[in-house]
């Protein structure tokens, strides 16, 4: 799914956008003339490796995003959301997708069952 940012409203509106076996669900909105806002859920299930034997298995995906999306370079800092600052008119959900699923198999803790079992009788 794509939308232009002058196309976004500046009162919330529900979007749903599926990309590789995942689903971004929530709202958007227009915060100013180059700022628009992401409020959303990304579920569902990503192929990632395991990081202590390489093995690959499937790991399920709850989070919830809160995104400023913005065609300028964004000066400041927000605790709350996070923030892509892109090139184009075009904000592209499912890039944002691809985008999560890249930062999701890089993480640190994708440690299969079997390693976690191993954790477990040592400690």
């Amino acid at each position: 799914m794509k939308i232009e940012l002058k196309k976004i409203p500046f009162t919330p509106k529900e979007f749903e956008a599926k990309c590789c076996n995942l689903v971004l669900k929530g709202v958007f909105y227009k915060e100013n003339q180059n700022i628009a806002k992401i409020e959303a859920n990304l579920s569902g299930e990503v192929e990632v490796e395991c990081n202590r034997c390489a093995t690959p298995f499937t790991k399920k995906v709850d989070e919830d995003l809160k995104l400023i999306v913005t065609d300028r370079i964004y000066n400041g800092f927000d605790n709350e959301y996070d923030v892509i600052e892109f090139t184009s008119q075009i904000i592209d959900f499912d890039d944002i997708i691809t985008s999560e699923i890249e930062s999701i198999k890089l993480d640190f803790e994708n440690i299969c069952d079997n390693c976690e079992a191993i954790d477990l009788e040592f400690n």
